[in-house]
């Protein structure tokens, strides 16, 4: 019973990981936080079982004296002995040991993060990562085998190569309309499939081509070699229909350095070449935007299946005839060596060969399908247009279309520029997890929004510092260490060229991701982090890579280490595993705990728009008790005591207005370089008869999002009432110098654009220009019309009142009102007598306006 516990629980253990690496593009790539936090529950649910696993083994062991040796050693075999070998050497891996430290990295920048509750998901993010490469190494080991093709690796590239697969033809299908996927295509007409987006599809879709390259060349049947490079004929075409210009640029260095390790480069190089020469000549009639006009397309969607089965074919003859010339071959030589032995000295040389077949049959077959597919592009386009570049496909326009001077390179190296700024800052620990997210307005030299740098690595370096960067980047300075110390020996060890393929493939991932923000799905981290799991594990079996440690208990098998040794190998296996056990726990309970939160909120927002705002304040409080990270929830909070939801009888106004302000200072806190927050905390200041701190707050604010047009409205609308409290005190002097600051604000914002460098104007973001909004000019008129500047004040007002806002409309329209009539136009009073009809809001500005201007 126990040994057949132990077999289902080692299957089990090994369909878990399979399953880790395998899902995770179908569900957005892992992006968002709800999907992340599914492979979360599971990556720790799985790191579980090898305790369980571990604890079943010992048992079977101590069974009883009547198990003999060789009885133990085929209980060995099966149970969780083969996870003892992997542990001892996983403990050794600097791949191990610089992902663990990355971890702490995080975890270490968490504790002084700008954003503490995105901090900690994205140190959650790497403790999964940490798990997902430890259960990737010991399944490996666990599942070791003297038979590549029968081992967990080889198990884990199908997976990848088949889930690989699924995402590039859905993203086809996509764009042929044959099949729906939200975002599976861009406006542009460029493949996104789950990704959503095309560039980290296109970085994805290149790791997996190199793994379906190896294993179609390595295929020794007819069907599968071919059912592989069919695979390959979609990878590419996907590629294609992403229009990745960095991912292509990238692909001939990627591809060189993979073919330079293969034993069979030949092979490796006609794949490649047929696969990827199909696609070329079949992606102006399957993906174009011509053919994704017409929805659903099912000509596109027979030619892309005509395409499968021609590279399927050609591939799997191919594979067949190969083999047969290369038994023919075997066979000439040894009847060769056979004759030679048998004939006398003075017989001639006249002996009948085993003819060989036609080395030329699968070029010819090649030249066929390349000439029959350029006669169908031909005949598709034949009297559309004598224009030869209609026969160049639009994907391949686009990817031959690379320059440095184009507006995406140019902002790239603007975003890097900034991320440097931000590095100055806090060098050494970073700024926390999602510190580029929340903080990189501050920094920003033109008006741009970006989530992420656009370079993972740069995006380490502003999180986690200078230590978490130096991690980062260790691993792919091993694995360029790796493959010249494999390279010598490629040719020795049976493994060899599927360790090289998988080296190569996890460095793709990391070539792309310099210029771009792959490694941010955490599909992409998670396919990086098991390559190089697997990678690292060749290294340990096959003698190459860094050794950092030579101890006996760090280097020998558990089982066959006695004495001291022995025990300190033991105690080294258990501190692991408790370690493992503590961060699979570590990792639920946090996501748990922060997804609690987050379904109190959504229940307290669907309380609140049912009308039952106590219930959604009490629900609110409750989320604020499980996540008490995040700056979202006290400013909720805050939001509906200020408002009044909630009040009861036994609390007064006092009460609740205290109440609100420390929950508000409690969200600027939590997250320092919101202005939003910063902006609300100044409007309670203001209330509460405090217009320093009003003026403060806003002013620091202002400088946490100067770029943004939104930000120059709030700050103006606070300045304004800051002034209307100033003058109402008596406070003149102050009252005049705050409405002519709000004037050079306005100025300020509307001339930003001219001030800057012609190389920074071309980046700018015609989206969110900083124009003279209704709101703005609301503010500026109302400042005018203080200062007695009533001609100013009459156009910025007239500006306002035009506002598709009915708040804005009805206080520009009152304050217009006022200017009119002080300059002795009688449509002013008109305008007065409309606006005050909107309610008590426009009556109480109304008697503050009065107060302030005669007219």
């Amino acid at each position: 019973m126990l040994r057949f516990m132990s077999n289902f629980m080692k299957y089990a253990l090994t369909f878990f990981t399979l399953g880790l690496v395998f899902f995770p593009p179908f569900f957005l790539g892992l992006y968002f936080e709800p999907e992340m936090s599914i492979h979360h529950y599971f990556a720790a649910a799985a790191t579980l079982l090898v305790p369980v696993l571990l604890i079943l083994h010992s048992l079977i062991i101590n069974t009883g004296p009547s198990l003999n040796d060789k009885q133990k050693t085929s209980n060995t075999a099966v149970s969780g002995a083969g996870l003892l070998a992997p542990l001892q050497q996983l403990v050794t891996s600097p791949y191990f040991l610089a992902l663990a430290a990355l971890a702490a990295a995080y975890g270490i920048s968490f504790l002084q993060a700008i954003n503490p509750r995105e901090a900690l998901f994205a140190w959650l993010r790497h403790i999964d990562y940490l798990l997902t490469f430890m259960l990737v190494f010991l399944a490996v080991g666990m599942w070791k085998t003297d038979r590549p093709k029968a081992g967990f690796g080889r198990w884990m590239l199908i997976a990848l190569t088949v889930s690989g697969t699924a995402i590039a033809a859905a993203g086809i299908l996509a764009a042929q309309g044959t099949m729906p996927l939200q975002g599976g295509v861009t406006g542009s007409g460029r493949l996104a499939s789950t990704f959503q987006y095309p560039n980290s599809l296109a970085a994805y879709l290149t790791a997996i081509v190199l793994l379906t390259t190896h294993l179609a060349v390595r295929g020794t049947r007819a069907f599968q070699a071919g059912a592989y490079a069919a695979m390959g004929f979609i990878i590419y075409l996907s590629m294609l229909g992403t229009q990745s210009r960095g991912a292509w640029l990238l692909l001939p260095l990627i591809l060189l350095v993979f073919i330079l390790g293969q034993t069979e480069r030949k092979k490796h190089l006609l794949f490649t070449a047929v696969a990827l020469g199909l696609a070329l000549l079949l992606s102006g009639i399957t993906l174009s935007p011509q053919v994704q006009q017409s929805q659903p397309n099912w000509g596109a969607l027979f030619m892309t299946l005509a395409g499968c089965l021609v590279a399927g074919a050609a591939w799997g003859i191919g594979v067949t005839q190969a083999r047969k010339v290369t038994h023919f071959k075997n066979r000439n030589k040894l009847n060769d060596r056979k004759i030679r032995r048998k004939k006398p000295a003075n017989a001639g040389t006249n002996f009948t060969k085993v003819r060989v077949p036609n080395k030329a049959a699968l070029g010819a077959i090649c030249i066929l399908l390349v000439i029959a597919a350029g006669v169908v592009i031909i005949l598709n386009n034949l009297g559309k247009s004598n224009d030869i570049s209609t026969f160049v496909s639009p994907e391949l326009k686009r990817i031959t279309h690379i320059n440095t001077t184009d507006s995406n390179f140019q902002g790239r190296l603007l975003f890097y520029r900034d991320a440097f700024r931000m590095i100055q800052d806090r060098p050494l620990f970073g700024w926390g997890g999602g510190g580029w997210k929340s903080g990189y307005a501050a920094y920003q030299s033109v008006n741009y929004t970006t989530t992420v740098v656009h370079s993972h690595f740069m995006q380490v370096w502003i999180e986690a510092g200078t230590l978490g960067l130096a991690m980062f980047t260790i691993p792919f300075l091993l694995l360029g260490h790796g493959f010249i110390s494999l390279y010598r020996r490629h040719k020795t060890y049976p493994s060899a060229s599927e360790t090289w393929t998988v080296g190569t493939a996890a460095l793709a991932l990391g070539l792309h991701a310099a210029i771009d923000f792959d490694l941010s799905f955490s599909s992409m981290s998670l396919l990086l982090w098991a390559l190089l799991a697997l990678f690292a594990y060749r290294e340990k079996m096959m003698g190459f890579g860094l050794r950092f440690f030579r101890r006996k208990e760090f280097t020998q098998d558990l089982s066959k280490m006695k004495g001291s040794n022995g025990k300190r190998a033991l105690g080294l296996t258990v501190s692991l595993i408790v370690c493992f056990t503590l961060a699979a726990v570590h990792l639920a309970a946090y996501t748990f705990i922060l997804n609690s939160a987050a379904a109190k909120a959504q229940d307290a927002a669907q309380a609140a728009q049912e009308g039952d705002t106590r219930a959604a304040l009490a629900l609110i409080q409750e989320a604020a008790r499980w996540d008490r990270w995040s700056a979202r929830y006290p400013m909720l909070q805050a939001r509906l005591l200020t408002a009044g939801s909630g009040v009861n009888s036994k609390q007064s106004a006092e009460d609740y207005a205290g109440a609100s302000l420390d929950l508000a200072r409690r969200a600027v806190k939590l997250d320092s370089y919101n202005p939003d927050n910063r902006f609300f905390l100044a409007r309670l200041y203001l209330t509460g008869g405090q217009p320093e701190k009003a003026l403060a707050e806003a002013e620091q604010g202002k400088k946490l999002k100067p770029w943004f047009i939104q930000t120059c409205e709030e700050f103006n609308s606070i300045l304004v009432d800051i002034a209307v409290q100033q003058l109402l005190r008596g406070q003149e002097e102050a009252g005049v110098h705050t409405l002519r600051r709000v004037l050079a604000v306005t100025r300020e914002a509307v001339t930003k654009k001219e001030m800057l460098p012609t190389r920074l104007q071309s980046l700018w973001d015609t989206r969110r220009d900083l124009d003279l909004t209704p709101a703005l000019a609301l503010s500026a008129g109302r400042s005018a019309l203080l200062l007695e500047d009533e001609q100013r004040a009459r156009e910025y007002l007239s500006i306002a009142a035009r506002a598709s806002d009915e708040k804005t409309k009805t206080l520009a329209q009152l304050w217009l009102g006022a200017a009119l009539q002080k300059a002795g136009d009688p449509s002013g009073e008109k305008l007065i007598a409309e606006a005050l009809k909107s309610g008590l809001e426009a009556e109480k500005n109304y008697t503050v306006l009065k107060q302030l201007v005669k007219f």
